[in-house]
């Protein structure tokens, strides 16, 4: 976020979509701004929204998956963590998930 500024930085995503609804990158931001502030509902669905515009990022489909599992969803977790692993196989922080969670590829 905006230089340690996360209420400035929110209303510059949210302004952002205001203009784009549609823009992902400020999708992502502030779902992961409002999965820090522990909205984690809001950050899911800032993450779905993303997703429609990059249905193959890696990063996305990751960040999806950790908000799901802080909501205790792990088999949607699940699947979103290996989604990440058949686009970039290298992605340990999903691999890492996956072991966690007991589904280790």
């Amino acid at each position: 976020m905006a230089l340690g500024k996360p209420q400035e930085a929110i209303e510059q995503y949210e302004w952002a979509l205001r203009i784009d609804p549609d823009y992902p990158q400020a999708h992502n931001s502030l779902g992961n701004a409002r999965l820090q502030q522990g909205r984690v509902e809001e950050a899911i669905a800032h993450y779905e929204k993303a997703l429609h515009a990059w249905p193959d990022s890696a990063d996305l489909h990751y960040n999806l998956g950790f908000a799901l599992e802080k909501l205790g969803r792990t088999p949607e977790a699940i699947m979103e963590y290996e989604r990440v692993l058949n686009l970039r196989p290298d992605f340990t922080a999903a691999r890492n998930a996956l072991t966690r969670l007991g589904a280790g590829q």
